[in-house]
């Protein structure tokens, strides 16, 4: 009997019975109770040994809700109640403070005589009042009267000739709706109006009366039927009272809107995501969006590339930024891992290569996470299992149509933008695309590593002074004066809840983490992404020769988009090594990119090739047709000329000296001559041919070599001067 108080409510559910216990005996002899529902009950005493008794037999159990225990502010109680219920206190109360007298009947009996002289009431009154008192929670606002159970609150009231509600602002009275209205407006809401999302409620009214209150009726002036409302029909007010009282509204408009959308945009948000929480790194949550500013090109500052994909992992406790990810790629789990990737390394090193100096406390962030909660999409799958296995972090998955559920993630990035849309050029107004807006693709300046040292600064404001405004602080935060910055948050969370969080090698992190994809061996080098790389282990084993002379073959690699300098080259999976390899200088020009500025690169080139094929094909074409003009042209005067004299070996053996013939008028026809054509220099010296052995028939054609030889034998020099 020690683990009962006062006040605990009692069910005994074979009697269909519930007792509140009123007082307890000090030496836990037994206690007083009293029957909530009975309304002529008074207390009655139960001996400890009866009431363990009972209770090993379950004859009753500990009620947890209290029908009668009302949280009532007093400016929300009507003076009328307060008065009735301030004066009945005042009756009872010298009587109820004599405990353990007043639940004795005899003792009971001659106080409320004595309670009759003092206030004037009768005696049956000071019992109900204190039978009220003791069964509605002991407290004086047990004693309020029930006014509010009078009448007949949530009844229909009976349909009469009289006109029922407000006064209509129209001559007619209106008509009473009755049984029957109510079940037509009950089939046009869960026929028409909830099918059919185009339909309105005033068009779904106009569907009712066309339906069920209309005649027809020949119009003298067409000739033609037409719909003619009845004199006495239900008002649109009256179908929509009706539609709300009869129908659960929010089902049929879950039905309505599809339960994906409805549970997005609608449904009620009671939870609190810090509760979810011990301490900092308890729970991240991650999610992307595409930010609302166009970038240009590194590469060409005159090519806009788009808008930038911002990822973004929060610490739910302190609401710390803890890992980011801006690049060009669309959401997906690559981008994904490379924000978490960037949650559990230093800060530092990362913010230099864009330009920012930090030390550790500007960010002390670099904790895995023990639950991680993001899209389905991107944190789903067979491509998870590294991070789950090897880190023993919990994923949790949003369901479609609830980014809602990552509520902390999703308010940073109304946060963000708000820092820096005033000053950045390119960025996308609200009126975007309205007729006569400009056009701020157009305005692009910024590239990427500029727009990520934007961000960065940004992050570092919101960590370090950004004041949360809706934060909910537990007691001992609130003791220690805890500043609602998520920087100072963190700091105090790490010494008073989490302790010590889950630390990795970072490069370790990383390589388990980064993307994996075949490469090919080639003759030039280690081919991905149309880039080239090169390692020790591959020049050691000749692995390019290899290639030129047996064919290519693949290779496993890991990479990061964010940097395509180096890809790391699997050397045993099963001990987690890789080598790394670098750009060839066949690929130097993609030093310092990223994956999708190299990829967006071999697009436009593609592009280019493909723009510039109709110019090709129309090249070709013509070509051809040029080189079939000439064979036809050769073939035409080959049938003109006259039949070759001689046999086809004499033909053959006279290829020599035909072709010396051939070269004398070459010579003569290619000769640089500086007197006009046909016009002989005066003196020219005869040509004396030189003799010379008898050589083999050569029937190559004669290259610039020959024929500059020649030219100087014609012009009578030779090899030594003259």
């Amino acid at each position: 009997m020690k683990d009962l108080s006062v006040n605990l409510l009692l069910e005994f559910p074979e009697e269909h019975r519930v007792e509140r216990v009123l007082w307890i005996d000090p030496g836990m002899r037994g206690l007083y109770a009293i029957d909530i529902r009975d309304a002529n009950a008074l207390p009655e005493f139960y001996q400890a040994e009866e009431i363990e008794k009972m209770r090993d037999a379950g004859e009753w159990r500990v009620v947890e809700n209290d029908p009668w225990l009302l949280a009532l502010a007093d400016e929300n109680i009507s003076e009328v109640y307060r008065d009735k219920r301030d004066s009945a206190w005042e009756t009872i109360r010298p009587l109820i403070f004599d405990q353990p007298a007043i639940f004795d009947a005899i003792a009971r009996s001659e106080a409320v005589k004595r309670g009759m002289e003092e206030s004037g009431v009768t005696k049956q009154t000071i019992y109900r009042f204190l039978r009220r008192y003791w069964q509605r929670g002991m407290t004086p606002n047990a004693l309020l009267p029930d006014y509010a159970r009078c009448g007949g609150l949530g009844k229909d009231k009976s349909v009469s000739e009289k006109k029922r509600g407000r006064i209509p602002d129209r001559d007619d009275l209106g008509v009473n709706v009755t049984s029957e209205m109510r079940q037509l407006f009950r089939a046009v809401a869960t026929k028409k109006f909830i099918t059919n999302s185009q339909l309105d409620f005033r068009g779904a009214y106009d569907e009712l009366i066309a339906d069920n209150f209309c005649e027809r009726v020949i119009n003298e002036h067409t000739g033609q039927q037409e719909l003619v409302p009845q004199k006495d029909i239900p008002s649109l007010r009256q179908f929509r009272y009706w539609y709300e009282k009869d129908n659960d509204v929010f089902r049929l408009d879950r039905i309505r809107r599809t339960p994906r959308v409805y549970d997005k945009d609608m449904r009620a948000i009671l939870g609190s995501s810090t509760a979810e929480t011990v301490g900092p790194a308890s729970r991240y949550q991650i999610d992307a969006t595409i930010a609302d500013v166009y970038l240009v090109s590194r590469y060409d500052r005159t090519m806009i590339v788009g808008r930038p994909v911002l990822y973004i992992l929060i610490d739910v406790f302190s609401r710390m930024i803890t890992g980011v990810y801006v690049g060009l790629e669309g959401p997906s789990w690559v981008s994904a891992m490379m924000a978490l990737t960037n949650a559990v390394t230093s800060k530092v090193a990362y913010c230099r290569q864009f330009g920012v100096d930090i030390q550790d406390a500007d960010w002390p962030c670099q904790a895995m996470p023990d639950v991680l909660l993001g899209d389905k999409g991107e944190i789903a799958g067979k491509t998870i299992e590294t991070l789950i296995k090897n880190y023993q972090v919990h994923v949790e998955n949003a369901a479609p149509y609830h980014a809602d559920w990552k509520g902390i993630v999703e308010q940073r990035f109304r946060l963000l933008p708000a820092r820096f849309k005033a000053f950045t050029p390119g960025f996308v107004a609200p009126d975007y695309q309205e007729r006569g807006a400009r056009d701020y693709r157009l305005d692009a300046t910024l590239d990427i590593d500029q727009f990520t040292r934007i961000i960065l600064y940004c992050i570092l404001y919101y960590n370090n002074q950004h004041p949360l405004s809706e934060y909910e602080k537990s007691p001992d935060m609130i003791a220690d004066r805890v500043p609602e910055i998520p920087c100072e948050l963190w700091e105090w969370g790490v010494a008073h809840r989490s302790g010590s969080l889950r630390a990795f090698a970072p490069e370790k992190v990383q390589l388990s983490l980064m993307p994996s994809d075949d490469a090919t061996v080639t003759a030039t080098g280690i081919r991905y992404a149309t880039c080239f790389y090169t390692c020790e282990k591959a020049m050691e084993e000749h692995w390019f020769e290899r290639a030129r002379q047996k064919g290519r073959w693949k290779v496993r690699i890991s990479y990061d988009p964010r940097h395509m300098d180096e890809i790391y080259l699997h050397e045993d999976v099963k001990r987690g090594k890789f080598i790394p390899c670098t750009l060839t200088e066949k690929s130097r020009h993609h030093r310092g990119r990223m994956l999708w500025e190299i990829l967006q690169v071999n697009g436009e080139e593609r592009r280019s090739q493909r723009n510039h094929e109709p110019q090709a094909l129309r090249g070709r074409i013509n070509l051809n047709e040029k080189i079939k003009g000439i064979v036809n042209e050769a073939e035409a005067m080959r049938s003109e000329a006259p039949p070759p004299s001689g046999s086809a070996r004499q033909r053959i053996g006279n290829i020599r000296e035909n072709r010396s013939k051939e070269s004398q008028e070459n010579r003569k026809r290619e000769a640089f001559r500086m007197l006009p054509p046909g016009e002989e220099a005066p003196g020219t010296a005869a040509v004396l041919p030189f003799p010379k052995t008898k050589e083999t028939d050569d029937y190559r054609l004669p290259g610039i070599a020959d024929i500059m030889r020649g030219q100087r034998e014609d012009q009578g020099d030779d090899d030594h001067g003259g």
